[in-house]
Parts: C-alpha cells; structure tokens; sequence
C-alpha cells in the first residue's frame, strides 16, 4: 500500500477539561474506522493554545493525563496520534509535536524553534527547541519519513530547509493562527506554506482551529504545491490522502533541479 490515510482534527479544545479525553477517543476511533494512519491535532489542543496557561506555575495536570492515554489509543486502534502540549526541559517549559507510532511507541519528538513574540507576548514564557528533526515512521505499511513544523515555524523558510536536507517527505503543521481569513494577508500563509512544500519536495498537513478561534483551512499539500485536501472554518475531522509512490517518483525526477545536488550553500550568505 502506498497511499498514507490522514486524519485532520480540526477541533476546538473544550473548555471543560473533563471532557477532552472523551473527545479525543472518538476521533481516534473515527479516524480509525475510515482508514486513517495518522491523527494530527491543533497547536496545544488540550489547552486550546491558552496564553494563561503558559507559565511555570501550573501543574499541567491535564495534559499528563491526555499523554498517558494517546499511547493506549494509538496502540488499540492501529493510528499514529501527533500532539502538541507544554513539556518541561530543566525546567524551562517547551512547546512540544510528540507522534505516536501505531505500536504506542514515541516515533517523533519536536521541540518548537521560532517562539511568538506577538501583541499579548503569548509565548514569551517558553524557551525555543534545540533544531529541527525527523525520524522513520510506520504508516500504514510504508517508512515514512517525517518531520515537523509548529505553527510559527513555517514563517521561516529555513525550517523547511532544514527538514528537506534530513530527507523529509512528510512535515507535520499544528497551528494555532489565523491562515487566510485575515483582511491584510488574505491567503498568503496557505500559499506560503504551499511554496513550502514545492521549494523543500515535501507534503505538508497542516491542522488549525476552526472558527471562531481561528479560521481553519486545515490541509493536506502535495511536493508540488497542490493542496490534496482542504477544509473551510468550521469544525471537522478532514480526511486526506497522500500517495506516497508518487511522491517519491516525483521526488526522483526532480533531484537535479530541486535536490540536495543543486544546493549552493556558500553562495547563499
């Protein structure tokens, strides 16, 4: 099989923590019952990417139980699970991808680089991860290989870069921002994104918050820029498939033009 089954929890985070759990497990058994090999959340889902909870005062209680119940979920249900939460690292907190493989098992940890600084300092409390990565994956029956970009990143073009010279083919996008609804910007973070994907021979999924939080354009693009699936504002579990074969054909037909080969480094100071 070489086509990999997403699922794209575009969702809002419940405001009663009690019911986070709940949630999650039916999109997890959703997204398992149409086929998908992979369930990715929004930026700090669990939280709902809330500025007063990115302190080091809080017992992150919440989030401990959501973590030790994903490992359960992925391993029952055959799905690899990405979430975001606030990890502590020597007791600094981080912005935290971590994707569960199929089997339960850790497959990818990320640590958010580019921290926000914007109007109300939401991030300015946590500290910036140490570089870029990517790792193997099992999905359904294919290695992937897969990286990650948190929500900001993706402002940067060396991000992208730095994960298509570790070899990536798919680069994992929670967010929590605004992606086209925006009276200056319009689209141009989608379309910046979809450049992403072409400069750097990558698929990106990228999952938002729906409105009214943020304006979800939630979506899956292909190496060539082309979205495959795209979701409007509103709540939903998008479903989207990446043929991976094809992917890489391209890949290979193009590694003179766009490959490791042609990269200039020296000439780019």
């Amino acid at each position: 099989m070489s086509t990999i089954r997403l699922a794209l929890a575009q969702q809002a985070a419940p405001d009663d923590p009690s019911r986070r759990l709940p949630l999650l497990r039916r999109w997890c058994e959703d997204a398992a019952a149409d086929g998908a090999h992979l369930l990715l959340l929004p930026e700090m889902w669990s939280t709902g990417y809330a500025p007063q909870r990115m302190n080091t005062d809080h017992a992150w209680d919440d989030d401990e139980l959501v973590l030790a119940e994903i490992p359960r979920l992925a391993a029952g249900l055959g799905l690899a699970i990405g979430f975001t939460y606030l990890a502590r690292v020597d007791g600094a907190l981080r912005n935290r991808l971590r994707l569960y493989g199929a089997d339960g098992a850790i497959a990818l940890q990320y640590d958010k680089v580019h921290i926000c600084d914007f109007t109300d300092g939401t991030e300015t409390a946590l500290q910036g991860g140490d570089g870029f990565v990517c790792a193997d994956v099992a999905l359904g029956g294919e290695t992937v290989r897969v990286g990650a970009m948190i929500c900001f990143d993706r402002e940067f073009p060396e991000a992208g870069r730095a994960l298509m010279r570790q070899g990536a083919e798919l680069v994992l996008v929670p967010n929590a921002c605004p992606m086209r609804d925006d009276a200056e910007l319009g689209d141009v973070r989608l379309q910046q994104l979809r450049g992403r994907a072409l400069e750097n021979r990558f698929a990106v999924a990228l999952c938002n918050y729906p409105a009214p939080q943020y304006d979800g354009a939630s979506c899956l693009i292909d190496a060539r820029g082309r979205l495959l699936a795209a979701a409007d504002a509103q709540a939903s579990l998008l479903p989207a498939e990446l043929d991976l074969a094809a992917l890489r054909r391209w890949r290979a037909e193009q590694d003179e033009v766009w490959g490791l080969a042609a990269l200039r480094p020296s000439c780019c100071r």
